[in-house]
């Protein structure tokens, strides 16, 4: 099973869905005086489908194809010789995400690098993080990756900084919780 992740429903004009982010506008959370973008946390997939104990669970973008096509290679095999498996891909989408396609890669290579879509597979229950941008020193503030997405430039204005705040902290409190569970396999 995959999921292909461009942070909205597309078929139906760029509405909000469980994996839009917080903040983020779309063709049902506008941004104005009343309302600034989607208005709680998006749901962690990924996480979720680890807790049912699928065998393979995993995240994957295309602007790390390595990692991609060694977490497909993977999922292939388990989904021929085990069962059911899950991966999550962030894919571009200029329309929903109102950026120039040209910057596609560059967004999805910042979300990764900013640590809001980390990659990892879960294997058998046991996670491990497959890129750590802080390890590679390549870590960025969340507000880089925003600032490539028209839908998101809301954020970045002194006005906003408390729904920024919060967004950052969420984001951070993912990537810690992540970390621990590659750090301690129990977990």
């Amino acid at each position: 099973m995959l999921e292909y992740d461009n942070e909205g429903y597309m078929n139906t004009g760029s509405q909000m869905s469980y994996s839009t982010p917080m903040g983020h506008m779309t063709s049902t959370t506008g941004v104005g005086k009343t309302q600034k973008g989607k208005a709680f946390h998006h749901k962690d997939t990924a996480q979720i489908m680890a807790a049912t104990n699928i065998p393979y669970v995993f995240t994957a973008t295309e602007a790390f194809p390595q990692d991609l096509i060694k977490k497909a290679a993977k999922a292939q095999w388990y989904a021929q010789n085990v069962g059911t498996v899950y991966g999550k891909l962030l894919i571009t989408c200029p329309l929903n995400w109102k950026s120039e396609e040209r910057y596609g890669e560059k967004i999805m290579e910042a979300a990764v690098n900013s640590c809001f879509f980390p990659l990892y597979e879960v294997e058998r229950g046991i996670t491990t993080i497959t890129y750590d941008p802080e390890e590679k020193n390549k870590r960025i503030p969340l507000s880089e990756w925003l600032k490539y997405m028209g839908k998101t430039k809301h954020l970045l204005k002194e006005e906003n900084r408390d729904l920024l705040l919060e967004f950052e902290q969420e984001v951070e409190r993912r990537w810690r919780r992540l970390k621990a569970k590659h750090e301690h396999p129990d977990l």
